[in-house]
């Protein structure tokens, strides 16, 4: 088994793989198990209870609606990133994402690749209810946000991904913008130094929102996730 064990969500499997390091073993997990965040955590500790005779497990994760609340490092430290999600593992930094605003919902042709993205929900609802009723239902599901913004991240083919997110972003009346990615904080997740912007966590040991966030912060993030 490699040095360090890698364990992500499928989003991110090309961005990662195309960093070309040597001595990693990879482990991704389908996209889909966002939807429900006990599932998510029952998948990550199943592949974390199978590791064994790796250095390290580098999860490729946000804390992704409380999925990692309650992981358990068994024999192997588990280092994590501290985010609520993955878009600032795309963007490069916690700044790209925050400058964007709350009012923004990310894409990137990973996410296309999925079952769970804007594109595949617009197309289902329009199949099932008709353009003029499947569009309203979308407007209504997205009507926190005000633009969506598709991440470049030199992917093939991510343009015409891109002019697909457009289209429909178009027709339920969101802004479309486009803005490049960037892989320093993918890289840094890798290969380090892992600082305060990761958690570390010992054979063990568990995952708490206190440890995650830091415990001046637990009660503010807990409240926003309620």
């Amino acid at each position: 088994m490699g040095r360090y064990m890698v364990i992500a969500c499928k989003v991110l499997e090309e961005e990662l793989l195309s960093l070309g390091l040597d001595g990693y073993e990879w482990y991704f997990l389908d996209q889909g198990l966002h939807r429900s965040p006990d599932q998510l955590r029952l998948a990550l500790q199943e592949a974390i209870d199978s590791i064994r005779n790796s250095e390290r497990i580098l999860l490729g994760y946000g804390f992704c609606g409380g999925a990692l609340e309650g992981l358990r490092a068994r024999t192997v430290p588990l280092t994590i990133p501290r985010l609520d999600d993955c878009i600032p593992l795309l963007l490069g930094s916690v700044e790209a994402r925050k400058a964007w605003g709350s009012e923004t919902y990310f894409l990137s042709a990973g996410w296309l690749a999925g079952e769970e993205s804007l594109v595949r929900e617009y197309a289902r609802c329009v199949s099932r209810y008709g353009e003029e009723r499947g569009s309203l239902l979308i407007r209504q599901l997205f009507c926190h946000y005000r633009r969506v913004v598709f991440i470049k991240t030199g992917r093939q083919g991510e343009d015409l991904e891109g002019e697909k997110v457009r289209e429909v972003a178009e027709k339920i009346g969101l802004r479309f913008e486009v803005t490049d990615g960037h892989k320093g904080y993918l890289q840094k997740l890798l290969q380090g130094p892992w600082d305060n912007l990761f958690l570390h966590v010992p054979p063990g040991e568990v995952v708490t929102l206190g440890k995650y966030y830091g415990h001046s912060h637990s009660k503010e993030r807990m409240n926003l996730n309620s």
